[in-house]
């Protein structure tokens, strides 16, 4: 068995959730951190620079200029090599859900110990999937619902990706999903909030849903938000 350590990238908003994981697998000689980074963009850089040293990415799904799964689709895409984990707080299904549909290969919360995260670590370097314990329950309702959509009833509804969104329309979505407020989205886009607001009401009654989260969990689900690759 080969001894050379693992080398991961750990991206996390919040510089103590890092340097907690650094000293985490301080003098473990299975794994390393190679680097961090504090935000998507940061990711990309180093993803840029030092991608063919990398083999896994432990990945926060909020981040504060985007979302995980978004940087998970984009290394799925460009570094297929790098094998990527969310370690995260939230145990949904909607989470878990994006996060695999975007390419990751483990789901982690934060609160596992370093044991567990080095087996998911040394898991998904095989291939393999890997669910932190915790979210068991989350993963069996995960399945069921995967279960339901191949039902001959569920083949015969129409998929929500199907809803024909104007580019207005994608554009303010796009900055919902970045939690970005009706004034914030005004004074982005030259618009007033009341317009912003009438669109907002009106993305809700096209695509079915009752508030911003289901704009933000449609979002997600047909990968409307997408990486920005720095120049």
């Amino acid at each position: 068995m080969s001894s050379i350590p693992i080398h991961i990238l750990v991206v996390d908003d919040h510089p103590l959730i890092t340097q907690g994981i650094v000293g985490l697998f301080t003098g473990v000689s299975e794994v390393t951190v190679k680097a961090t980074a504090h935000s998507i963009s940061e990711a990309l850089e180093v993803l840029k620079a030092q991608h063919a040293d990398i083999h896994v990415a432990l990945v926060d799904i909020r981040m504060q200029d985007g979302m995980g799964m978004e940087l998970v689709r984009y290394m799925a895409r460009h570094y297929p090599h790098i094998k990527a984990i969310a370690l995260t707080m939230y145990d949904t299904e909607e989470y878990l859900k994006a996060m695999i549909q975007a390419g990751a290969l483990g789901y982690v919360l934060k609160n596992t110990s370093r044991e567990e995260l080095i087996e998911a670590i040394k898991t998904v370097m095989e291939g393999h999937y890997y669910f932190s314990r915790a979210t068991q329950d989350v993963i069996g309702q995960y399945i069921l619902r995967q279960q339901e959509k191949t039902s001959p009833r569920a083949r015969s509804t129409p998929a929500t990706d199907s809803v024909h969104l104007t580019p207005r329309e994608r554009e303010i979505l796009e900055l919902i999903a970045q939690e970005m407020t009706n004034t914030q989205i005004a004074e982005k886009l030259g618009l007033s909030p009341r317009t912003v607001h009438t669109h907002r009401r009106s993305l809700m009654q096209k695509l079915g849903v009752k508030n911003s989260a289901g704009l933000v969990r449609y979002a997600i689900e047909v990968g409307i938000v997408s990486p920005r690759p720095q120049q």
